[in-house]
């Protein structure tokens, strides 16, 4: 098989919160990874607008050095009885827990390479998760990306079930669709992948389908994952 052009991008932070999905109060977690709609979303905002999986085939690398709870004061609010608006809660405020990755390192790999643009001059601010988790990019390369049918993968979301690979099972969505006006966010279908350990150098060598090498990692039986996305 022939390689596939592609574009190796690296983002940085200096933290990073992706907010598991079935967590609505109390501490709020974090996934050990992002979900490919968090992906999507950081290709969009660079775009500077929504990009569709269609569009594009994703795959990464998410390194960070550590991780722990942040303590967050928030600002509470109440329901006024008199004109059903929002008032200042008379408490005050008060304090949450926030699961944080620090400092962390994402390399994105994308199939579309008409997306350089995008990445070289960013339409708006890529986040690492919430909005206050900013992600600035490093740099963007052309590469190619080499079929492979096994490789040491580092720390990235892959299908489930994937024999030794370490990680947390999660079960996430594959976009969201933000195309009404006027309504929330409706998520797409869910999978159910294994997020890897962020805070390793290690890799594990895996066989399976969508392993690619990209041309520009160091040792040839370096791979990723190149995501195949599930079909409504």
């Amino acid at each position: 098989m022939k390689p596939i052009p592609a574009l190796h991008v690296r983002l940085e932070g200096l933290t990073s919160s992706f907010r598991h999905p079935l967590t609505i109060s109390g501490t709020q977690i974090s996934t050990p990874m992002p979900s490919y709609s968090n992906l999507l979303g950081m290709i969009s905002a660079c775009a500077g607008r929504i990009v569709k999986p269609k569009e594009i085939r994703i795959g990464f690398e998410f390194h960070c050095q550590s991780h722990d709870l942040e303590l967050e004061r928030t600002t509470r609010w109440m329901v006024d009885r008199k004109n059903g608006r929002l008032k200042p809660q008379p408490k005050g405020q008060g304090i949450s827990k926030r699961q944080v990755y620090w400092y962390p390192k994402l390399d994105i790999y994308v199939t579309n390479i008409d997306f350089k643009a995008a990445f070289e001059h960013p339409a708006a601010t890529p986040c690492f998760g919430r909005s206050q988790d900013i992600a600035w990019i490093v740099f963007v390369r052309e590469i190619e990306l080499y079929p492979m049918s096994k490789g040491a993968i580092g720390p990235t979301l892959i299908p489930i079930p994937q024999l030794g690979v370490p990680g947390l099972v999660v079960r996430l969505p594959e976009w969201m669709d933000n195309s009404k006006m006027g309504y929330v966010r409706e998520p797409g279908p869910f999978g159910i992948y294994q997020a890897m350990i962020p805070t390793t150098e290690l890799r594990f060598e895996i066989e399976r389908s969508n392993l690619y090498h990209p041309s520009d990692l160091k040792k040839d039986n370096y791979v990723i994952y190149l995501h195949e996305w599930i079909e409504e």
